[in-house]
Formats: C-alpha cells, structure tokens, sequence
C-alpha cells in the first residue's frame, strides 16, 4: 500500500509518504536560499510524495529564529524557486503556516508574545499578554494572507499548524485558554479559532487548492486535550475547509517523549486512527515512522491513510526509492538520537544528520569517484571506521578493514544498551550490508601494530582504533578490587553488578549504566503485556513492577546537575527515568577512595559548606569518569604512511555525530 497512489484534496500523489514541515535553521532573515533548495530538492528526488516546507511565519510576532518568512511578499520569489526545484524533483509541495502564540520567545521576535489568555508558557517560561478581539481577527488575516502568498509562489498545498502547543492548540485547550467570550468556555467556542482560521484560508485560496491541518492527536498535559477532543476539533475542522490531517502528538513541554527512541516505532499511529474514525478525508500518522515495514503495517491495520517520514529523510533522502525496489537493507535509517536535528535547532545551529554526513551539505559535498583507486587499510571496526571504510569504497577504493574483535561496531553495541537507543544498532546494520556490497575486505579478530600496518603496504591508513575507559581518579583498596568495574564492563554484560550499586560518574554514560542497572529485574513489555490482558495484577502492583528493579542504584556526580554532556531534548527525559526507577542521586560530590565498607565521598554540606565524608555501601562500583583516546599506533606511524588519518575516539572521545563524520571526510580526501 505505501507505493500505491492517494489523492488528498485536489492533489494526485504517487505514493503514501510525507516529509513533514521539520525546522532547520537554513533560513537567516526568513529568505529562501540555495543550501534550503538543495536539501529539499534533494529529498524530491528520493522519492517522497508530498513535502512540507516550514515551519513558514505568518507574522512576526508567532514566528521564530532562521525561520522561512511568508508573512511579506518580498519572501514569494525565493518561495517560487523553492516550490519549483520540489516539483521538478518529483514530488508536490506545501507550505506549513506557523504561529507561536504564547510560545514565541519575545528576545527572538522582538515583539510582545500574545496568546488566547496571560497563562505562563511551561516553554518559554514567559507570560503572553491575553489577545484583544483585533489581536484575533489579525492573527486569522496573517493565515489566509500566508495562504495566499504560497499559493502564488507556486505551491500545491499549505498545512495549518494546530499542533505542538503554538497558537490553534492553545485557543483550544482549557488549560491555556481562559477567555469568557465567543472564543473561550465551551468546546465550541474554543474550537472557534481554528475554525475560522480554515475557513479564511479556504476563501482566500479558493477551492482549487488543497488544506492540511497538522493536528495534535493528544497534547499529553494534565487537563488538555485529548484524543476525543481531537477527533472532535478535526470533525469540525472538515466541515470548514480541510483536506486532510497530518496527527501527531504532544505539545513541546508534554513530559511524554515524542519523538526520541523512547518511543516506538509509529506508536502514536493510533491518534491518527482516533481522528480517522471521526473524518472522511484522508489522514496522516507521524511520528517515528522510520521503517517502510511499519509504514506498511499502519496502513494495512486501517490506522492512517498516509506516513510522515521526517528525520528519516534527513537519515537517508532515498530511502522511499530503496523501499520501492526492494532494498531495504541499504536504507540508513534514523537511529532518533536528536544530535543533529533537534538537538540543533534548541541551540540555533544548522541542522544536519548524525548518520548522514551530507545532509545539510547538498550540493556542496558529494562522494565524487576518486582519480586513482588506492590500497586503503582502515584500522578499527567501530563507526568512525566503518563510515571510513564505506565512503572510500565508494569512491572506488581497494578497502581492507581490520578490527581487533569478534564483531564490527565497537561502541555501537554499548550504545544501544539503554531503553531508548535500540535504534543505534540498525546502524550496524546498514554498514555490514553495504560494505559487502561495497566490496571492503574485513578481515575481524585482527589486532595490528604499526610493523603490521607497514608490512600490509597500504597507500592510505585511516586510524580508528577508539578509545579506553578513563581509570578511576581515586584509590581503590587492594580487597575491594575485584568490586570495581568500568561502565564498559557492566554496559557489554562482562560483569553482573550485586544489590548496592554505586556509579561515579554522571555525564551521559554514567547516567545510562544506570538506567540500565536500575531496569534489572523490572517487568518486560511482553510479560507487562501478558499481566494486563489477562488483568491478572491489579494496575498498582504492575506499576511498582515495572518501575522498581532489583538493585539499589545510587549516581555520584561531581558537578551540580546530571547530563551536562546530553542534547537538551533526551537530557530531560534520563533524569526522569532515573527518579521514574529510584537511582539515588549525589551532586557536587566527589569519590575519595573505594574500601570494603564502599564508596567514600566528600559533599559539600549546604549548612556550612563544609566537606561531609560519607561512605555509600556498595557490592559494586561502576566508574564512568570519561574516556582517553587509543592512538598509540597513529603516533607510531607519522612521517612513515604517505597518507595517513586519525578519525573517531582515537582522535579524541566524543558523540558519534563527530566520529561518522570524521570517517566521511578522511575517507573523500584520499
């Protein structure tokens, strides 16, 4: 079904896959540039069916920083060029028209923030001022005249954002909106906004031109709207204009992970199938749909009549084509880690893609074929490595990879220990299935030495040998030694930890070593599965069941928070899991010595400020105090290998983001 045709309003699209509107920070002063037109060009031609461009500001004050401006018609000739290069790639577009509401940041905007009353936004932590009734009446004017501008721009649809917390969803929620008048009280009158908001675009653009609404099927805050009211906005919604719902879920401070790899794969398809049942126009299910198999299964189940694959398309833009044809096991898949993407926008950098060096670079990078196929030998079997291998490959390399272990992946596989970043192993995946392809000698349980490399007369050497737990900054006993371990250690199952844990250590390996201790002895999905169709526990005991394992976790960080090292959108969600699973927390702390008795430690008291020694009992001690690169072998070797390169951890321990794309770029200066 996902190949098969659908029309959605007055648009004929070829296939059942949306990219939908995903914020990129490509757009500086809202103007369409060339790096934006090759991005979405490039994902045109990669075989979606319909793209969203935006979020689009409708005015200034509802929009946002680097944003793709429609609020002004000096936007609509760059606008033009965008929609243009789309279609001529393959695919229909739509422009998806934004507005904040209580959630802009007025720093951004430079304008006073306005939303349907002065409720303090759980985002910005900034307090609107309560729309007037012109305020109301503007703000409906702003989204037909956006309508209309995308419309003579040359696009064949606009989406109306009524998701996520901003202005459509706040009208209609009870807990932001507070007015007494037509637009507040009722169900019906707070659906009024969104309503009117349809039915101005409508007239403005006229029937010949298609309307999406971007809905929120839940908004996951305590006493907001829920899947019924979604069901009932969108039936309403219809009735005034719309051609289809693209549904999503959660507003943007819901503590309900929404699209991290905590949640699972296309589990919120079934807020598209709550509104589906209430409409009779085609319906879009979104959020981490990474997989044409799950894609296909939600549409075969009746939940949804069309996907969103956002992030996914940033991952690999072919992936509709490699699905089409049968090649799913070429597809790099998004592994939901939000480094590039999400993590980017928080902080105002350019998006790109932790998987996929090129993305974001279109037009500007590309893996051209090299002038001379070389003798090319990559050292070390994890990402970076791997990444290596591939691009050098590809570029028509004789490629030899060595790894020291069993298996390739290094620390991919420790990666996907924790709940939440299973996905990370697909990316293994990828690499074993495209290497063969590619050609690439692996050659696994191969530890070399520098004599060794020089023996194997390589043209080119690319290092990327990792890197080792940094040792413990605190003596340990001689009779506590065999108690201790690194988080590597307990993260590969080398060693069970006992009943009183203690991890030193709190950046994000040490945080996750944690989660993963504290979940020993919790209840399994299935098991959790079995217990409740059956009712055989009551919803209490299987709370305390799945929340409580059998350890005694306690985390000692030095530093006065936990995570620092985490991207702002998973941060959250680790410190909620550790409470959610009882790990003890110790902050501004730091560990003196292990004995028999335990962990010493030190903690300033926040009476005095005088250092407390306290001594935490432990069966196990876990150490996750950083990591020291291995380049032992790339010292050894300068000024002997014409051609040689340090990529990865080897270079110096850091997010996986750096080392793929530190392999990609050595690998094309060969």
């Amino acid at each position: 079904m996902l190949f098969e045709p659908i029309r959605v309003g007055r648009l004929e699209l070829k296939n059942r896959i949306c990219m939908p509107a995903l914020h990129h920070n490509y757009s500086p002063g809202g103007f369409v540039n060339d790096k934006l037109i090759r991005y979405y060009e490039r994902r045109a031609r990669g075989g979606a069916a319909l793209i969203i461009v935006g979020g689009c500001s409708i005015d200034r004050a509802g929009g946002g920083p680097l944003m793709i401006g429609l609020h002004d018609d000096k936007y609509i000739p760059g606008l033009r060029e965008l929609a243009a290069a789309i279609k001529d790639a393959g695919a229909r577009v739509a422009a998806q028209l934004y507005h904040a509401g209580g959630y802009a940041y007025r720093a951004f905007t430079e304008e006073e923030p306005f939303a349907p009353s002065a409720v303090t936004s759980g985002l910005t932590g900034e307090t609107p001022r309560e729309m007037t009734a012109e305020d109301i009446e503007k703000a409906i004017e702003s989204f037909a005249a956006a309508a209309l501008r995308a419309k003579k721009a040359g696009f064949d649809a606009v989406e109306i954002i009524a998701s996520a917390g901003y202005l459509i969803c706040q009208f209609l929620s009870p807990v932001t909106n507070r007015r007494n008048d037509a637009y507040g009280g009722s169900f019906e009158n707070r659906c009024r906004f969104g309503v009117e908001v349809v039915k101005r675009v409508r007239e403005r653009v006229g029937d010949d031109f298609t309307i999406l609404v971007r809905l929120s099927g839940h908004d996951f805050i305590p006493g907001g709207s829920t899947n019924s009211e979604a069901a009932r906005f969108a039936a309403a919604l219809e009735e005034a204009g719309a051609d289809c719902f693209n549904v999503t879920g959660g507003w943007h401070e819901s503590r309900v992970p929404q699209i991290t790899g905590h949640l699972p794969r296309g589990a919120f398809a079934y807020l598209a199938r709550g509104v589906k049942e209430k409409v009779s126009i085609p319906v879009i299910a979104a959020n981490r749909i990474n997989d044409p198999a799950v894609a296909e299964q939600i549409l075969a189940d009746g939940w949804a009549d069309m996907v969103c694959m956002g992030r996914a398309l940033i991952a690999d833009p072919d992936l509709p084509l490699k699905a089409a044809a049968g090649r799913a096991a070429s597809i790099r898949r998004c592994i939901a880690c939000n480094q590039g993407c999400l993590d980017a926008v928080f902080t105002l950098q350019e998006v790109h893609c932790t998987v996929n060096p090129m993305a974001g670079q279109e037009g500007q990078v590309e893996i051209s074929p090299a002038r001379r196929s070389k003798k090319v030998l990559v050292v070390g079997g994890g990402p970076a490595g791997l990444e290596a291998a591939l691009t050098a490959a590809q570029r028509g390399h004789r490629v030899t990879l060595w790894e020291k272990e069993a298996r390739l992946g290094g620390q991919l596989h420790l990666a996907a220990r924790p709940s939440g970043k299973e996905e990370f192993i697909t990316l293994l995946d990828f690499y074993r299935h495209e290497l063969a392809a590619a050609g690439v000698e692996l050659v696994l349980n191969r530890a070399a030495t520098a004599e060794d490399i020089l023996a194997f007369g390589a043209d080119a050497v690319i290092i990327a040998t990792g890197s080792r737990p940094a040792p413990a900054p605190f003596p340990v006993a001689g009779d506590a030694a065999g108690k201790v371990f690194d988080a590597r250690e307990i993260l590969r199952g080398a060693a069970v930890p006992g009943r009183r844990v203690v991890i030193v250590g709190g950046g994000s390996v040490g945080c996750e070593t944690a989660l993963v201790v504290a979940s020993m002895g919790t209840l399994d999905a299935a098991a959790l599965k079995f217990l409740m169709e059956y009712e055989a526990e009551e919803p209490k005991t299987l709370r305390r069941l799945l929340n409580r394992g059998t350890r005694d976790v306690t985390l000692v960080e030095a530093l006065p928070k936990l995570a620092r090292d985490m991207g702002v959108s998973t941060r959250w969600i680790v410190r909620k899991n550790l409470r959610r699973l009882g790990v003890k927390v110790i902050t501004e702390a730091a560990a003196r010595e292990v004995n028999r008795e335990g962990v010493v430690i030190e903690k300033k008291s926040a009476a005095d400020g005088e250092a407390e020694r306290l001594v935490l009992p432990a069966d196990t001690v876990v150490v996750a105090v950083g990591a020291v690169p291995e380049n032992e072998i790339y010292n050894q070797l300068q000024g002997k290998v014409e051609q040689l390169y340090l990529v990865g951890d080897a270079a110096a321990p850091r997010k996986l983001t750096e080392a793929i794309r530190e392999g990609f770029d050595a690998a094309r200066q060969i």
